[in-house]
């Protein structure tokens, strides 16, 4: 349980890091803000789920499975692997470890 939330913590990171470069790098506003907004998500829902609490449970596997639907078809539209290949991969990545994790 511990460690599914160490995984959501680092996913976390990892969206709002790419908000930011988003806004940095392109200037998009939507990006800093969908990337805070997603990130600090993850964020509370990482450490709720590496304190037990059920709303960390529940929220945690449901923003990361949206945002890699999101990325997915991002990819998909693009064909362009940085950055939505990446984020979508990454987010495969982190429900795949989650749910392996999760005890």
């Amino acid at each position: 349980m511990r460690t599914a939330g160490v995984v959501i913590l680092l996913y976390g990171i990892i969206v709002l890091g790419g908000g930011i470069v988003g806004y940095a790098t392109a200037g998009s506003m939507a990006s800093l803000v969908a990337g805070g907004a997603f990130g600090l998500g993850l964020l509370a829902s990482g450490i709720g789920v590496r304190r037990g609490k059920k709303l960390g449970f529940i929220f945690a596997p449901l923003v990361t499975l949206l945002l890699t639907v999101f990325f997915a078809y991002r990819f998909a539209q693009s064909g362009e692997f940085m950055p939505s290949g990446v984020m979508g991969v990454l987010g495969l990545v982190a429900l795949v470890l989650y749910f392996a994790l999760r005890r």
